[in-house]
């Protein structure tokens, strides 16, 4: 199996555009293997980050009680 890298950006309609000198190496029809590696700091991913912080907090601090602030004079 052969690797081909290059940078791309996906088109307003979903497509990935493959750079012309690649276009000649790679026939119409043919079955090929694609990995998608974007930036870590997405806005997407930031705030599914967020959202799952925030869920997380709410879960802790909703099974908190009077009882347990004797922990807090630790």
């Amino acid at each position: 199996m052969k690797a081909y890298e290059f940078k791309t950006k996906i088109s307003p309609d979903g497509q990935l555009e493959q750079p012309e000198n690649l276009r000649h190496k790679l026939p119409p029809n043919q079955e090929v293997r694609v990995i998608i590696l974007v930036n870590e700091d997405s806005p997407t991913e930031n705030t599914e980050n967020q959202d799952w912080s925030r869920l997380a907090a709410e879960q802790f601090f909703a099974d908190y009680s009077q009882e347990d602030e004797i922990y807090n004079q630790i």
